[in-house]
């Protein structure tokens, strides 16, 4: 399984995870920032939109 290296919130993290996992589990169940939710589960709607490099996706 790969190892992810990043910072979330000035915090930095390095985890082993799954290639099948999603960001916002990750957020959720990893890192445990659970103000992250999914609601369309399409990527459709936005209320799972994070920043990355200040941008969102």
């Amino acid at each position: 399984m790969p190892g992810l290296n990043f910072m979330v919130n000035g915090r930095e993290y390095s985890l082993t995870v799954s290639p099948l996992m999603r960001l916002l589990d990750l957020l959720r169940e990893e890192v445990r920032l659970t103000g992250t939710k999914e609601s369309c589960g399409e990527g459709e709607c936005g209320s799972c939109t994070v920043l990355l490099d200040g941008r969102p996706v």
